[in-house]
């Protein structure tokens, strides 16, 4: 291959080619190519169980000759198997995530790196991924290659909304489908729209990338979300409601911070919060739910940088508005104590983490999407703590909650990997046929 392909920006899979990781590295392959064992071992002469034996680990690499038949048969870069001499680095890779008084500036040539340094990555959910690489795509939109008609503003607050409450539900494929058209009316929209209504369409517009934001994060294709958040942000900046840039920074904050910008999505997000409560005129539940939200994001990506201090005393300061928000807010004091959880799995502390979940209700938590952020926490602090079983049951039930949320998601395969390979993955009955069903055997 001349360039490294796009699942190769995975840190799971750069992990693994730094420690020699094979099996990890082919298994990613395969699934990024949408292929069963089945059909990789029929092309290559293997059985399917031989693949997976391979794929996990159970069974070595006899020597180099077949690791380099398996580089040819699973289509991995030979480097990545310590067969060729690694290429130079990958443009971006060594970007600075300092901010240096440029601000924004600085934020968006790390969105522009991402985008250029990242593409999909493995383990996409299946069926919304082949959604969204079939007809109409949202890069199609991004390259002007796809253009709609306009709609008038309330038929397209009609199509947002119903956009929002498919990635609500889960209903990816669905959502992947309906996306690339929905951005080029939007677009068209914006542009065909009179001096008079410009702030409205670029509100809508940034709402549109913003969902089409949530959804590129979810299946993990990262450059196109470095794209699509960075268009959300430019796009609610011309507009005049200060909800509508919040939420496209705090997506943006997430985007930079999934490429490894973390110092820059701190300082983007903090930014945000300063900037909403000093523009702020109002005291609305949705204004207390955007700014504690953005608080919490904040904290969280302090835990990912392992600063326990900032983590804690950030999610603390989001519990004021978190309770002003009322039950009924999008981030509410059940929001808060998930993302109390994240934070505690995050930092290490698997105990706290159990003890965090005991006292949230999944069912009081409406949005299925965040139910299993809930569902995920809990099941990597249980086995964390060292209780297989119980994470394995807390996986079935976030598959029973939502199956498209669950089933080739990285996090669950690899949970699903770590509990096959442990001692006790006899006594956890059914585990290889959730195994099979998450895309891990």
């Amino acid at each position: 291959m001349s360039a490294p392909p796009q699942w190769a920006a995975n840190s799971a899979v750069q992990q693994a080619v730094q420690v020699h990781d094979y099996a990890t590295i082919l298994r990613f392959s395969r699934i990024a190519a949408g292929l069963t064992l089945e059909q990789l071992g029929a092309a290559g002469g293997y059985s399917a169980s031989t693949l997976s034996r391979l794929e996990s680990g159970r069974r070595a690499i006899r020597d180099v000759t077949e690791l380099r038949a398996l580089a040819d048969l699973y289509d991995v870069p030979l480097h990545m198997l310590g067969l060729a001499t690694p290429p130079g680095p990958v443009g971006g890779s060594t970007l600075t995530t300092t901010v240096d008084g440029e601000g924004d500036t600085v934020q968006r040539r790390n969105f522009l790196a991402g985008a250029a340094a990242l593409g999909a990555t493995a383990a996409l959910p299946a069926p919304a991924a082949a959604a969204a690489l079939s007809g109409n795509t949202i890069e199609d939109v991004l390259f002007g290659r796809l253009t709609a008609e306009p709609l008038s503003h309330q038929q397209l607050a009609a199509q947002i909304a119903a956009a929002r409450a498919d990635y609500r539900a889960t209903r990816y494929t669905r959502l992947a489908r309906r996306l690339p058209k929905l951005l080029a009316q939007a677009s068209a929209s914006h542009r065909t729209t009179g001096l008079d209504g410009q702030a409205a369409a670029a509100q809508q517009l940034a709402e549109a990338y913003g969902v089409a934001t949530q959804l590129l994060i979810k299946l993990y294709y990262n450059g196109l979300a470095c794209a699509t958040a960075d268009r959300a942000v430019q796009a609610a900046r011309t507009g005049n409601d200060p909800l509508i840039l919040a939420e496209s920074q705090r997506l943006a904050a997430t985007v930079l911070r999934r490429a490894d910008h973390g110092g820059s999505a701190q300082t983007l997000v903090l930014e945000a919060a300063a900037q909403l409560h000093s523009s702020a005129s109002d005291t609305t539940a949705a204004y207390h739910a955007m700014y504690g939200q953005l608080l919490a994001v904040a904290a969280y990506t302090a835990a990912i940088r392992d600063d326990r201090d900032a983590a804690w005393a950030l999610l603390a300061e989001a519990e004021q508005p978190a309770h002003a928000a009322g039950t009924s807010a999008r981030f509410n004091s059940t929001e808060l104590a998930v993302y109390r959880i994240s934070i505690a799995r995050t930092l290490g502390d698997y105990g706290a983490a159990v003890d965090y979940s005991r006292k949230v209700d999944p069912r009081s938590i409406t949005d299925i999407e965040r139910r299993v952020r809930y569902w995920e926490d809990a099941a990597l602090a249980l086995h964390g703590r060292g209780r297989p079983a119980a994470a394995f049951e807390t996986l079935l039930a976030a598959e029973r909650d939502a199956p498209e949320e669950v089933r080739y998601r990285p996090w669950a395969q690899r949970l699903t990997h770590d509990l096959l390979s442990a001692p006790a993955s006899r006594s956890l009955s059914g585990i290889r046929q959730f195994a099979t069903r998450v895309g891990v055997v």
